[in-house]
């Protein structure tokens, strides 16, 4: 029988070089086990409010923070623009701490991505293909794509109910759920899978990281977060998601664009 490992200071240190940078948002002990008010139907009631998100247009907003320690900081990566996640196109605009400025754009199975070092003049637009983009750090979206951490969150388990509560001005349920390790690692780059083997290793077979979905009175998935918090090391993703039905236009970037196998890491 495998024993989990003592929190030490090696995977205090694994944990913080795969997050990527580095408080959580009060989201309460990762990994919480489902009580036995879990059900399948709460799970089945998630998967159908992300399933009536995916078939929308909205405008979404996200917000990573990373904190690794005192002596790291903390580091929020934001996100803001329109999706039209049923014809899986849309445009965000992407700020790494005040830093550094990204401009996105989603569209026929590509990702465009211009930007760097705020009040720099823009670069070239890089352009890859959507789906061959590596997810490179934990609970980051391949260049911040907001339907993969959609997707990640309709594939936790365990769901109980949280509760009722409000979510700008309007009355939602919150569901609480584990993220499976499949998802964890979805589309994963192998360098950065390994490193979360090796860690899963030392914590008795699981990496703990709670998903919170907050469903509205229409049953679609309106906010969705995904936590990690182990060894002093804090990953927390937050997509919310507003305006839903709203008209989405995207503008496909023209003229000369640099092929990338991968685009540039926006954040």
């Amino acid at each position: 029988m495998r024993r989990a490992l003592p929190f030490s200071c090696a995977t205090a240190c694994l944990a913080l070089t795969i997050a990527g940078c580095g408080a959580g948002e009060g989201s309460g002990p990762a990994g919480a086990k489902a009580t036995p008010s879990a059900t399948s139907a709460h799970g089945a009631t998630v998967r159908a409010a992300v399933a009536a998100t995916s078939r929308t247009s909205a405008r979404m907003t996200q917000k990573h923070r990373l904190d690794g320690s005192a002596s790291q900081g903390t580091i929020d990566i934001t996100g803001s623009g329109d999706f039209d996640f049923a014809k899986d196109r849309g445009s965000i605009t992407v700020t790494l701490g005040g830093t550094a400025t990204f401009q996105e754009v989603f569209a026929d199975g590509k990702v465009y991505i211009r930007g760097g070092a705020t009040g720099v003049e823009e670069r070239d637009w890089y352009i890859s293909d959507r789906d061959r983009s590596p997810a490179r750090h934990l609970l980051r979206a391949p260049a911040n794509d907001p339907e993969y951490t959609l997707r990640q969150a309709g594939m936790a388990e365990d769901f109980v109910r949280a509760g009722e509560e409000e979510l700008g001005g309007a009355p939602v349920v919150r569901y609480r759920g584990a993220l499976p390790h499949e998802a964890l690692t979805l589309r994963m780059e192998k360098e950065t899978k390994d490193k979360l083997e090796e860690m899963r290793q030392g914590l008795g077979g699981r990496i703990p990281v709670d998903v919170d979905v907050w469903v509205d009175a229409r049953g679609r998935a309106v906010q969705t977060r995904l936590a990690f918090d182990v060894a002093g090391v804090k990953s927390v993703n937050t997509v919310t998601i507003t305006e839903l039905g709203k008209a989405v236009k995207v503008d496909v970037p023209q003229g000369e664009v640099v092929d990338a196998p991968a685009p540039p890491e926006a954040g």
